[in-house]
């Protein structure tokens, strides 16, 4: 992973950075920002994990445990709070304490940030690298709340907020295929699979298979018949996958159906723990030897349309 702040703040790779580079840093007045955190030796755990989802929540940023303590300046009617001048050490045990404190007492989880340790007889300080989540809302354990980064402040999120960030979440996109082979004037073996077109895992994956206008499917899979529903005579599978679907394996079935040398339709019904419930339907011309497919929400398409046509 890129470390973006850490080479935006002080210019230098992560594993280059020493502690000379943090006691020049704050030789000169520096303001914490909408993506500048700054903490001292002596910031509470749960402070801390206040921060880090709020940086999640929001774009991102850094976060320097082991700052200068505060000063606070009068300006007129503006108060300016900044550091400068000697730092400060952390009393937190090591890098891989703090990463497990903040993994543990986030939800869900952070897995991206970066913990750049700097260790001196003094004590240690750590800048942490938060990159904005593609999972958020996130939410601090210590209190319950969730928090976003406004200005220079980690602040509750109101509760549109929430939704909204909840909305932005990623997830699956799954898709279906249907692959079909010939095996005689009026039977073919259909290929029936699901894939995920993304890089977020979709667990408890179910998916319905519907054919409509057909004679029979071999005995490979238990297909049941419905005689007549409102969309007509079909043969229905069902399935509930135990495995993960990820972009780079598919879930699928294979079986013989018999037609009647007419067009029939494949009705593919799928969905899974993080994603609603989808269709997708394919036209097979045995004739033609062709396969059509649409979205069952797609415009100027029609599952009814569709199926009125094969009863006509």
């Amino acid at each position: 992973m890129k470390r973006n702040f850490i080479t935006q703040f002080f210019d230098k790779n992560p594993d280059e950075l020493i502690i000379s580079d943090i006691q020049n840093y704050f030789n000169e007045r520096q303001e914490e920002s909408s993506t500048l955190e700054f903490k001292s030796g002596d910031a509470e755990i749960n402070d801390v994990f206040k921060e880090v989802a709020a940086f999640l929540n929001t774009e991102g940023g850094l976060l320097i445990i082991g700052s200068p303590r505060e000063t606070r300046e009068t300006l007129g009617k503006r108060v300016i709070n900044f550091c400068k001048g000697e730092v400060t050490y952390s009393k937190f045990a090591s890098k891989d304490w703090l990463h497990q404190k903040i993994f543990s007492n986030i939800t869900p989880s952070p897995t991206e940030i970066y913990i750049k340790e700097i260790v001196t007889e003094k004590g240690n300080i750590f800048i942490l690298d938060i990159p904005q989540s593609s999972n958020p809302p996130h939410q601090s354990n210590a209190d319950g709340r969730y928090y976003i980064r406004l200005e220079n402040e980690a602040k509750p999120a109101p509760h549109g907020l929430i939704q909204a960030l909840f909305d932005k979440r990623k997830k699956p996109k799954l898709f279906a295929r249907v692959n079909r082979v010939q095996i005689n004037q009026s039977t073919d073996t259909l290929f029936v699979s699901l894939h995920n077109d993304s890089n977020v895992p979709a667990d408890k994956v179910s998916f319905i298979i519907d054919i409509y206008n057909i004679e029979k499917t071999d005995n490979k899979l238990i297909f049941k018949e419905i005689k007549e529903d409102e969309l007509g005579r079909k043969l229905s599978f069902s399935e509930r996958a135990h495995q993960v679907l990820v972009s780079v394996i598919s879930l699928g079935v294979d079986f013989q159906i018999t037609h009647f040398t007419e067009n029939y339709l494949v009705a593919v019904n799928y969905w899974s723990k993080d994603t609603d419930f989808d269709c997708m339907y394919f036209v097979i011309d045995p004739i033609n030897n062709s396969i059509t497919s649409n979205h069952w929400l797609d415009e100027n398409s029609s599952l009814i349309q569709e199926l009125k046509k094969l009863k006509a």
